[in-house]
């Protein structure tokens, strides 16, 4: 497979000589996580899935790695790229909530320090302007609006603080 979006490549060649019991445990405790064992491989999920070409690993391979107890699923691309269209969701012969457990996962990696740069860039920027872009006062004048309104970037900043979102855990 080729090298593909961000900081995550390829597990080809990889060898993950530990399974972790007590990862598949922690996963299982995610909303829609209960169900994780029901996955029986039909790849379903994967068939209908429309990041399917952009990703390093399937939603399939993802339901394995999880059922195996491998943390490095919280390195592939599948869970940043997901577009919680909830296509596996609906397609899982088992009922299993998919997009509920990538949820998850993306959380528990972004605790756990490991996310794209765009979006730690992202949070930078919402922290510091209060806003994911700038829009500039031409831009609005083109489309005939009124200026940038002005807002107070420390309830934004409180919220951020409240909710720990700017400090990242490390494992």
């Amino acid at each position: 497979m080729e090298e593909t979006w961000g900081q995550f490549k390829t597990f080809e060649g990889a060898k993950f000589e530990v399974l972790n019991p007590n990862f598949t445990r922690e996963v299982s405790g995610l909303i829609g996580g209960q169900d994780l064992t029901a996955c029986f491989q039909c790849a379903k999920c994967s068939a209908g899935c429309p990041v399917s070409d952009k990703v390093n690993i399937q939603v399939h391979e993802l339901m394995r790695m999880l059922l195996f107890g491998l943390k490095e699923v919280l390195q592939t691309d599948m869970v940043w790229l997901c577009t919680t269209c909830y296509t596996c969701q609906e397609r899982c012969p088992q009922g299993i909530s998919i997009t509920d457990i990538i949820f998850g996962l993306k959380n528990m990696a972004f605790r756990r320090g490991i996310a794209p740069p765009g979006y730690l860039a992202a949070r930078k920027g919402l922290y510091d302007t209060g806003r994911l872009y700038e829009p500039t006062d031409w831009e609005r004048e083109d489309l005939g609006l009124d200026e940038v309104p002005e807002f107070d970037i420390n309830d934004i900043r409180k919220m951020f603080d409240k909710t720990g979102l700017m400090k990242l855990e490390e494992e």
